[in-house]
């Protein structure tokens, strides 16, 4: 970091804008995934590599894209595609290692079936979960075996629509839970927990069934969603879990600026005199903020994490 303060800006070619230090690394990086990986890093991973905050790279890579370092498609997962010639960047001598690794989907279980868990075998979890500040309501109900929190985290985002680009982290009884390498030493994350080995049963009382807790995603657009458990009943005879039994509209695009700038994005794509209606129209494409579909909703919660 102290040899990047006194590297001059650097400038490939006439007509490409100069950028800095510390934007030629992230070029830099961004660059040696595509070419190990054939596709673009999730900004979660970017965040790894650079040791910072994921508000960090939220701004960082609109900083980029503003100064034509960087093209993305909005609202769509890993689509970032390096502007500046290769020659032109620092290379990238860092181990490289993939941190958003392609899950794999839970088997759809039957009524009866064991799967390993703290909670009591053959119990359904009914949640509700609800995308705060925004109305009309969007939010899903899903029925689920217990799961852990890594489980829980790939649930919300497939049956919310999201598309597992950003960090995220979960707040339950006062504690903060994260994905375990936010804590590794060199990283500000001091009062966190790590997720790994803990189970949605193990904050709920058999007794008095309750639980109501908070999940964020994209620590820059700050999408926070209340998740509150509704009810734990026996596996109904030949159901599959997981499944989702209820909802109501459409994720807002990724990318979009949170509830404001979704707000904004809804009221120019609704009107086509908006001096704004073509550029959202351009971006988003084809969107329905009232669209939902049941079944579709509960195949992409048995397919698994998008973007990985």
């Amino acid at each position: 970091m102290q040899q990047a303060k006194s590297i001059p800006l650097s400038k490939p070619s006439s007509h490409m804008p100069p950028f800095t230090p510390t934007q030629a690394r992230y070029l830099s990086f961004i660059h040696a995934y595509i070419t190990g990986f054939g596709q673009p890093p999730a900004e979660s991973e970017i965040a790894e590599a650079m040791r910072v905050s994921a508000p960090s790279v939220n701004q960082m890579i609109k900083t980029l894209e503003k100064k034509g370092l960087i093209r993305r498609q909005p609202g769509v997962a890993r689509t970032i595609e390096v502007l500046v010639p290769a020659e032109s960047l620092p290379p990238w001598n860092k181990k490289m290692v993939r941190t958003v690794y392609q899950w794999m989907p839970m088997a759809p279980q039957a009524a009866g079936e064991q799967r390993d868990s703290h909670g009591e075998a053959g119990m359904i979890y009914q949640l509700k979960i609800t995308l705060l500040g925004i109305e009309p309501p969007i939010w899903r109900q899903i029925e689920t075996p217990d799961v852990t929190l890594a489980e829980l985290h790939e649930l919300i985002q497939t049956a919310m629509g999201w598309t597992n680009s950003h960090l995220h982290q979960f707040e339950i009884d006062g504690g903060r839970y994260v994905d375990e390498w936010l804590l590794q030493d060199d990283f500000d994350d001091n009062d966190a927990m790590g997720y790994s080995g803990v189970w949605l049963s193990d904050f709920i009382n058999p007794d008095q069934p309750t639980l109501s807790l908070r999940y964020e995603y994209d620590f820059g657009d700050g999408w926070e969603h209340s998740v509150e458990l509704e009810q734990v009943k026996s596996a109904a005879p030949g159901v599959r879990y997981p499944r989702c039994t209820a909802g109501a509209r459409a994720c807002p695009p990724e990318d979009v600026g949170g509830i404001y700038g979704y707000a904004q994005c809804i009221a120019a794509l609704a009107d086509p005199e908006h001096e704004e209606h073509e550029q959202y129209l351009e971006w988003v494409g084809r969107y329905d903020p009232a669209a939902f579909d049941l079944n579709r909703t509960t195949r992409a919660l048995r397919r698994g994490l998008p973007g990985t």
